[in-house]
């Protein structure tokens, strides 16, 4: 079969059950139940349950990457996680990698409210550019997020573009860092940026 005759054959696909919103849609505190029904990823954008797209095997290594090297720098008043969310009511975005306050950290947390958020990261794929770009420093700029990164693969290399918060909301870009990242918040960050192996 040659490439062309594949990209000729129509897409299969099987059903996921996907619920139904109740008026006014889901929020945060729908997230447990929701987990029992939906069997995959997703998020809730303005009440509505949003599947998430398959990651590629570079975006899991750089996520692991990261979470390795700030973990440990991280002072101890703050927790490194993976995928969860941001309660900004109808709508949970779950950055790839978040440092919040640990004193509302607990084994069962799912999302966390905007004030205890210090940084969110997104480390960009094919299927999220425009939602890692566009979609989401607008979302966390709006809720008071005071640093987001953004993390590219140029040739197969981690490029991590920082941000923080302007008084008058929106994010100024503070740096782009290819070998290593150096900044002061949320706090004094100076770790390498090795090379993406599998």
């Amino acid at each position: 079969m040659t490439a062309a005759q594949h990209m000729d054959e129509p897409i299969r696909a099987h059903l996921v059950r996907v619920p139904t919103p109740p008026q006014g849609g889901f929020t945060a505190r729908d997230l447990p139940r929701l987990m029992e029904v939906v069997d995959a990823r997703f998020e809730l954008l303005d009440g509505e349950v949003v599947m998430m797209a398959p990651s590629t095997l570079w975006h899991n290594q750089v996520i692991k990457i990261l979470w390795l090297a700030l973990s440990g720098v991280a002072p101890r008043v703050f927790v490194v996680a993976t995928e969860q969310g941001i309660d900004l009511g109808n709508t949970v975005p779950e950055p790839d990698l978040l440092v919040v306050s640990r004193g509302v950290t607990s084994a069962d947390s799912l999302a966390f409210q905007p004030s205890d958020v210090h940084l969110a990261i997104e480390v960009v794929s094919p299927g999220t550019k425009t939602k890692d770009r566009v979609l989401r420093p607008a979302q966390y700029a709006e809720a008071g997020i005071k640093c987001f990164w953004r993390v590219e693969n140029e040739e197969n290399a981690i490029v991590i573009y920082t941000f923080e918060l302007l008084p008058e909301g929106g994010y100024a870009p503070t740096g782009v860092h290819r070998t290593r990242v150096q900044v002061d918040r949320p706090f004094p960050i100076d770790i390498e940026l090795p090379e993406v192996t599998w």
